[in-house]
């Protein structure tokens, strides 16, 4: 998918941040957004660009597969690691992995609903307890040398939206101020009835959604 990050989400300060700063960036795509089809959008124009959702347990064991998932593409000139995990020693060590094969940032997917995710405890699942998901990024956050961005959703289920207070707790657990960190929070409405189409994620959603969850967020200083 295609997406944007307006400098509000981060610390205007930060190095990365103004490397994104209206950039076009390709989101990470489980499945799809492997190195030869991220090097195809480089050349086309992608400015920024992350891995697949990488098992952060799975890369600390060395697995083929996933260290592949770090791989960077000739033309990838800003790069993240999207890591999944939901132990702090565990995303720390990821990280830094990551910032030896030369990424530029790291990301923590809190957002990804695929049950083979959820069932350990990962993805969207770290939305069900914004308490310990706050814990979680602050320690991550605090050990590693790149600085760290956090992929949400509106919420698990569509009965358990609770993305405004997982965005106010993320963007008050130190990381803005702090130039070696930044939280990026991904905001779409998904599954309504058409009548707006989003210009994130081309999806049509209702207006009044739409305006209400973007007034939210800015009144409280997120976005």
């Amino acid at each position: 998918g295609r997406t944007t990050l307006s400098s509000a989400t981060m610390s205007p300060t930060s190095p990365l941040a103004t490397r994104l700063h209206n950039q076009m960036i390709l989101a990470p795509l489980t499945r799809g957004g492997n190195l030869p089809y991220r090097r195809l959008c480089a050349d086309f124009g992608c400015d920024a660009s992350f891995s697949e959702m990488t098992y952060a347990r799975n890369l600390l064991k060395n697995e083929g597969i996933e260290l592949a998932r770090m791989r960077r593409a000739p033309g990838e000139t800003t790069f993240g690691v999207q890591i999944a995990t939901n132990e702090i020693e565990e995303g720390v060590a990821a990280a830094k992995m990551a910032a030896a094969s030369g990424a530029d940032w790291v990301d923590l997917n809190c957002g990804c609903p695929i049950y083979e995710a959820t069932r350990r405890g990962l993805g969207a699942a770290l939305l069900r307890k914004p308490h310990k998901l706050e814990q979680l990024v602050a320690g991550i956050a605090a050990g590693s040398s790149l600085p760290l961005s956090v992929k949400v959703r509106t919420g698990e289920f569509r009965n358990a939206l609770n993305v405004r207070d997982v965005a106010s707790r993320l963007r008050c657990c130190g990381l803005a101020p702090d130039d070696s960190a930044i939280v990026g929070l991904a905001l779409c409405v998904r599954g309504m009835d058409a009548s707006v189409t989003c210009r994130v994620c081309h999806v049509k959603h209702p207006a009044a959604n739409l305006v209400a969850l973007k007034a939210t967020y800015e009144n409280e200083g997120c976005i």
